[in-house]
């Protein structure tokens, strides 16, 4: 069994080519093509653990995560976990790989592809609200697929932006990064933002002046107690678009809007439907939602050890 450190998975494939993998795996189970099972989503203690499975035509795969905020506290990952690349015909396990990376990496493209359905081709000003690995990530994918110049940001504390901003420029050296003191600030300069945090509480203003006609991604909130969207939003947006309809069930952004009537069942599409053609955003007021997916990390892991075994 091959073994994939973070260093090989960042290696192996350009950020276009990591996008035009995972947006297969969109379509792949949209159409049927991957037999995605929810996943196991396991509370204990601080302690989240996530199992995610995948079957693919010739390749399966399973994830497992676990996310324990407080490593924050003594310098540790919040997220780590390990991928086993399986053979479908015969079964046996053919790669183990570092989960966290492929986590980042799949989430980049998937923030990119909603920017890219939601936001108008020729933004250049990015929001983004957190400083962490996601939003590293976000911030650097956001640059494959519109034209961005300046990016500014904010975070429940300021410590991890300088890290932020050194490894944006490293692939990305001709942004202009900026710091904000708050959400306000960064909703003013932007025209496009992306939220990348766990936060149970909306991180962004509860005021539709400021957000209305931004595009708006949420990437980081995946559980039932977690909201990074206001109130307000929802109240006012047109289609609620999630990368998979599970998330209906498992998270606070669409558990509480949904459950408080400001949006309805037939609002909320997933951007697999989009993809494929069977239903459109075009000139509707639309937010788009992540919760990832484990369809695409089996897009990304195929294509990444198909790449090294060519």
């Amino acid at each position: 069994m091959q073994i994939f450190s973070k260093k090989d998975i960042e290696g192996s494939l350009s950020f276009s080519e990591i996008i035009q993998e995972v947006r297969k795996g969109i379509i792949n189970c949209e159409s049927g093509i991957y037999n995605v099972p929810q996943r196991m989503h396991v509370e204990e203690k601080g302690l989240t653990l996530l199992l995610m499975p995948a079957i693919g035509e010739k390749y399966f795969c399973t994830k497992l995560v676990s996310v324990v905020p407080e490593n924050a506290k003594i310098n540790l990952p919040i997220i780590t976990g390990t991928l086993i690349l399986n053979e479908k015909s015969t079964g046996m396990p053919i790669a183990q790989m570092d989960a966290p990376t492929i986590t980042a990496l799949r989430t980049g493209a998937i923030g990119t592809i909603g920017l890219e359905q939601i936001s108008e081709a020729e933004i250049q000003n990015l929001g983004i609200i957190g400083c962490g690995v996601q939003a590293i990530h976000q911030t650097i994918f956001a640059g494959e697929m519109r034209p961005i110049k300046s990016v500014f940001c904010t975070s429940r504390t300021k410590s991890k932006f300088e890290k932020f901003k050194k490894e944006v420029l490293k692939k990305r050296p001709n942004l202009e990064v900026i710091w904000c003191d708050n959400s306000k600030v960064v909703c003013q300069k932007s025209e496009a933002i992306i939220c990348c945090t766990n936060s149970p509480i909306p991180v962004l203003p509860n005021d539709w002046d400021l957000l209305k006609n931004k595009s708006i991604i949420s990437v980081g909130s995946f559980t039932k107690e977690m909201q990074e969207l206001p109130d307000v939003l929802f109240q006012n947006l047109d289609i609620l678009v999630v990368d998979t309809m599970v998330a209906k069930k498992e998270v606070g952004d669409l558990i509480n809007p949904l459950n408080k009537g400001w949006v309805s069942d037939e609002n909320v599409i997933s951007i697999g439907e989009i993809l494929t053609n069977k239903k459109s955003i075009k000139d509707k007021v639309a937010v788009f939602k992540s919760v990832g997916m484990a369809a695409f990390d089996l897009a990304l892991a195929v294509a990444i050890f198909e790449s090294k075994n060519q």
